[in-house]
């Protein structure tokens, strides 16, 4: 295997892991509190990556060394923040398609509607 094609499968790897698992992670929560307010993925997703694109451009800041050698590689980054807005972006979207307004898992899992009453954010029971 080459360097360059290893290179892209630990890049894919690393995108699946990271993105994929806090894209599904994060759109579990935002689905389960869209009743409260469908904008609030919005605003999430905004903070959210105003926090990684500052955080990318910190950590992979050359240091001497390595502008010498150019071996940065941005891909793994780039590719976890495409994962996890193409999950996000799914899941907003079922979210926003699901009938009554309180998110595809409310109208799929029973208890999640039960759920979403209990704490106050839906007045169905």
């Amino acid at each position: 295997m080459s360097e360059k094609s290893a290179r892209w499968r630990y890049s894919w790897l690393f995108a699946l892991k990271v993105g994929g698992s806090a894209g599904v992670l994060f759109a579990i929560i935002t689905d389960f509190f869209f009743a409260l307010a469908p904008i609030g993925m919005w605003l999430f997703l905004i903070a959210l990556t105003i926090l990684m694109v500052t955080g990318m451009i910190a950590v992979l800041q050359p240091t001497e060394s390595e502008v010498h050698e150019r071996s940065l590689w941005f891909a793994p980054f780039a590719l976890s923040l495409l994962v996890f807005f193409v999950l996000m972006l799914s899941a907003y979207i079922t979210s926003e398609s699901a009938v009554g307004g309180m998110g595809y898992l409310a109208n799929t899992v029973p208890g999640v509607d039960s759920l979403q009453a209990a704490i106050g954010l839906s007045s169905r029971r």
